[in-house]
């Protein structure tokens, strides 16, 4: 090893030893003598010397200093003067004057503090100006964090005061029974105009006269019980003697330190189905493109081959792939890709035939054209690449054409299932890529190939079979803390055991199927059963586990599912919050009444309800404020070219902070590397799960108390 490389670690200060030192002193030999005796201390000093007021305001502006050391005797500038002028240029910051006395200064420590120095030490004296300096930076950096802390406390109280005023949920606190906080959707709810009008008012005076003895005996039990949460239903009544139905939500709150209730209080008046309408249209648009997203499509599709088969109409899927897609992407980078989908969208927009289903299927594009056969749809498809043909796009200085290549899938009365026709579109896809540039290819289908009905009835005797032979089995894949909590989380995942046991059949495979003949609910049963057992094998051990099970669209209707499963936890003893249920959020947004139903009674079962597919409508969070979730997950096309895709990236950190403030967690899914994990952490999502991390597995071995795994 040489020199410079034996002696580069005495270099290596830690950010706590660095120190920015103003000197003010005569002489270079008190500045160098002072550094030098720092640094033999472990102290990574920098310093400027100044001799007059306006070297040290220059220097005040350069660098905010952690330490001004003061040489008494200047003749340019004293004390007094010293520490008057840091105050003033320092915005507030109590940066601490030092004052040295040389050989023969008698002045006491008490004088040189009223003219505004920390301390007075001397150069003569190295160890007690070593402790003074170290006392005082100590002093200084606990100042600094403690006013971070102060202003970051301000900044959230402010945010969520803003929050507060502009959300539409009617919110007030109270206090020993009596209103301090208002916002403004709860004055318009009681037709009120100030919120001075409210403050001092009994909460007790919002509830109609009748109904105001259960109302005393909730609160009373409630504030005995500490509750988190609970929910009233009563008959509210406005001061103009209006009453209306409304459900009342408490929850403990605090209002400048002093313990409170936050209440929210919704009308039970809301036209649900005008509520789910408009939702629901939120839901289906790509927020880049306006098209509608995937799920969308393949509701869509699902709806057409249906159709198709009892009214024996006919219709095509159309897969559009943009050629030279890498290449593209590769001239005008990750951040300009999105405007370029855009101008795609545009122009496919322009060409669609009205009523016919265009979606956005990143970085592809579908169409479901109905009233097509195998006679027309080939100049239809034709019509699709000439819009891509003619597309001339100018995107970061550089001037985009390109073609496309379409794979055809058609769709009549003998069509099979929703997966089977997705397979055929991504294989004639595959091979008009593959034959070439500007290609249409259509597929045929090969002889033998079964119709939807005979798929279905082969499923329906496939999943009678399963369930009374007990052939479907449970895999876990872990979903892990950010944060520090290493409590077991684990997503449940259901495989169906083929014919001899030796393989596992995926639920893309058979679930779609057993939704549309109505056996879903039959493995939504058969999964929660062998979970529960797995929660109590897992308490036995001493292990609180956390599971989060996805339901069908039947279980989330299913009006017995509440009872069975309160009957499971009180018969078994289950440990609380061990039972999350998934939800996707399409499926949510579908079954509105049913899903908002759901979430409240699980709370009070203490179960936890997950959206899953989060994010991927216009405006996701307008869903809940109708639906109580305890966690949302992250739509899995958030992940794609996660560390090269801006959008995503600011996508996610602001969906992350607007749950927060809800008091919402975050899981995100299908995390494929390290970087993308690194990202994640500093956008603050709470969980993470993925291949990356580990594939869902039969055995529940995860290491929760170590991220790398």
């Amino acid at each position: 090893m040489n020199a410079l490389a034996a002696e580069a670690p005495r270099e290596r200060f830690s950010e706590e030893s660095a120190i920015n030192l103003i000197v003010i002193d005569e002489s270079f030999d008190t500045e160098e003598h002072v550094v030098s005796a720092l640094r033999s201390e472990g102290y990574a000093a920098r310093s400027t010397r100044v001799e007059d007021a306006e070297d040290l305001i220059e220097a005040l502006k350069k660098k905010e200093p952690d330490l001004v050391l003061y040489t008494k005797g200047m003749e340019l500038i004293s004390l007094r003067e010293t520490c008057d002028c840091i105050r003033q240029h320092l915005n507030g910051t109590p940066v601490p004057v030092i004052a040295v006395k040389k050989d023969g200064d008698e002045e006491s420590p008490a004088a040189a503090m009223r003219d505004g120095a920390a301390d007075l030490s001397s150069y003569n004296d190295m160890d007690h100006l070593r402790l003074v300096i170290g006392r005082e930076l100590t002093a200084l950096r606990s100042w600094r964090q403690m006013h971070r802390l102060e202003t970051r406390m301000t900044e959230s109280e402010r945010r969520c005061e803003s929050l507060l005023d502009s959300s539409r949920d009617s919110i007030a606190y109270v206090h020993e029974g009596m209103h301090v906080y208002s916002n403004a959707s709860y004055l318009e709810l009681f037709g009120l105009e100030e919120s001075d009008e409210l403050e001092g008012m009994p909460i007790l005076d919002m509830v109609a006269p009748d109904n105001r003895d259960e109302f005393k005996s909730f609160l009373r039990d409630y504030l005995q019980n500490e509750a988190s949460t609970e929910i009233h239903n009563t008959l509210l009544q406005k001061p103009d003697g209006t009453k209306f139905e409304g459900e009342m939500e408490f929850s403990p709150a605090s209002v400048e330190g002093e313990p409170c209730i936050q209440v929210i209080i919704r009308k039970q008046d809301v036209n649900t189905e005008a509520l789910e309408e408009k939702l629901k249209e939120l839901s289906q648009k790509d927020q880049l493109t306006g098209l509608y997203n995937r799920q969308y499509c393949l509701d869509r599709l699902e709806d057409t081959i249906s159709k198709c088969e009892s009214e024996g109409c006919s219709a095509a899927l159309m897969e559009i792939r943009l050629d030279n897609f890498d290449d593209i992407k590769g001239r005008i980078g990750a951040v300009y890709i999105d405007k370029f989908f855009v101008e795609v969208a545009r122009a496919l927009s322009a060409a669609t035939r009205k009523n016919d289903t265009l979606s956005f299927m990143n970085p592809g594009y579908s169409i479901i054209a109905y009233n097509q056969d195998q006679n027309s749809i080939g100049a239809y498809a034709k019509e699709i690449q000439n819009a891509i043909m003619e597309l001339d796009a100018t995107i970061s200085n550089e001037k985009i054409n390109t073609t496309c290549c379409i794979g055809v899938t058609l769709i009549d009365k003998n069509s099979p299932e929703t997966n089977e026709v997705l397979r055929r579109a991504d294989k004639v896809s595959n091979e008009a890529a593959e034959a070439g540039t500007n290609q249409i290819k259509v597929y045929v289908p090969e002889e033998g190939e079964l119709t939807r009905h005979e798929v279905e009835s082969r499923y329906r005797e496939q999943l009678t079979q399963a369930l009374k032979e007990d052939k479907f089995t449970l895999l876990y894949q872990p979903i892990i803390s950010l944060h520090g909590d290493t409590d077991e989380r684990y997503e449940v995942f259901v495989r169906m055991l083929t014919d001899d046991g030796e393989d596992l059949i995926m639920p893309q495979d058979f679930l779609p199927a057993a939704e549309r003949i109505g056996m879903s609910m039959a493995i939504d049963r058969w999964v929660l059963y062998r979970a529960i057992q797995d929660v109590i094998t897992r308490h036995q051990q001493g292990k609180h586990v956390h599971f989060f099970i996805k339901l069908s669209a039947a279980s989330i209707k299913d009006e017995t599912l509440i009872e069975w499963l309160n009957f499971q936890i009180k018969d078994k003893g289950l440990p609380e919050n061990s039972l999350n249920f998934v939800v996707k959020e399409s499926a949510a947004v579908t079954n509105l009444k049913s899903s908002k139903d759901l979430a409240e009674n699980l709370k009070k079962i203490k179960c936890g309800f997950v959206l899953d597919d989060f994010g991927s409508g216009t405006n996701p969070f307008q869903l809940l404020d109708h639906i109580k979730a305890d966690y949302i997950r992250l739509d899995k096309n958030f992940m794609d070219d996660l560390a090269d895709n801006p959008q995503n990236q600011d996508t996610i950190k602001n969906i992350t902070e607007q749950a927060s403030e809800l008091g919402k967690f975050t899981i995100a899914q299908f995390v494929k590397d390290a970087n993308s994990l690194s990202l994640l952490w500093g956008m603050g999502v709470n969980f993470i799960q993925g291949y990356f991390l580990q594939e869902p597995q039969a055995e529940m071995n995860y290491d929760f108390t170590d991220i790398a795994g």
